[in-house]
């Protein structure tokens, strides 16, 4: 330790995880508030017993590894069972704007028809997704419209079905112990999201 202040190491110039660092990055970004608050809602919803199962029944991770040169960036990652579940990426458009996109995977309903689960209006678009291995709804929520009181957002579904499918997908994908990402898992990032979750249960009581 250097006996004058002037020479001590700071957070800026000392060596940090990678994890650590994606996090604090995405933490300065001027939309965390708004994401960690909607990703929080989302694990106290449908992810069973988080604070004990995080890591290795899920997982979640801060930006992507793979920076792409156009196209939207990825912030935040949340898998479960190996299976990406949830996923919040920032589109930059032309003139500087940002918009979040909230993309989430659901269980489908025994009695819909793939036409049936097609959902397309100006904050919501919903289909079957494109994936192999699990038959699922997919969403794309537009993020800042969740946050205005006077903006209608229109599932087609109510609040407490879309639950009950967004649970039911992640602990059946949590039983079936493919975890795979545990390597991945951004702790300081869920730690977070799991003391705001916990807030937001507080607040309600």
């Amino acid at each position: 330790m250097p006996k004058e202040r002037a020479k001590r190491a700071t957070l800026l110039d000392t060596a940090v995880g990678k994890a650590r660092k994606q996090f604090w990055e995405l933490s300065d970004h001027i939309a965390y508030p708004a994401i960690r608050s909607i990703v929080a809602d989302y694990i106290n919803s449908s992810i069973p017993d988080p604070a004990n199962t995080e890591k290795y029944l899920w997982q979640i991770a801060a930006l992507s590894d793979d920076i792409a040169e156009t196209g939207p960036r990825r912030l935040v990652t949340l898998t479960c069972g190996g299976f990406e579940t949830l996923r919040v990426d920032e589109i930059v458009h032309d003139d500087d704007t940002i918009e979040l996109d909230l993309r989430i995977n659901t269980n489908v309903p025994r009695d819909r028809t793939d036409e049936q689960l097609e959902v397309s209006n100006e904050t919501v678009s919903a289909g079957r997704g494109p994936h192999r291995d699990e038959r699922v709804w997919s969403w794309s929520i537009d993020l800042g419209a969740l946050l205005e009181e006077d903006v209608d957002v229109d599932l087609g579904i109510d609040d407490d079905t879309f639950d009950d499918l967004a649970y039911g997908l992640n602990a059946r994908l949590m039983r079936s112990g493919n975890s795979t990402g545990a390597a991945s898992h951004n702790h300081d990032l869920a730690s977070d999201l799991l003391a705001e979750a916990y807030r937001q249960l507080f607040e309600t009581e």
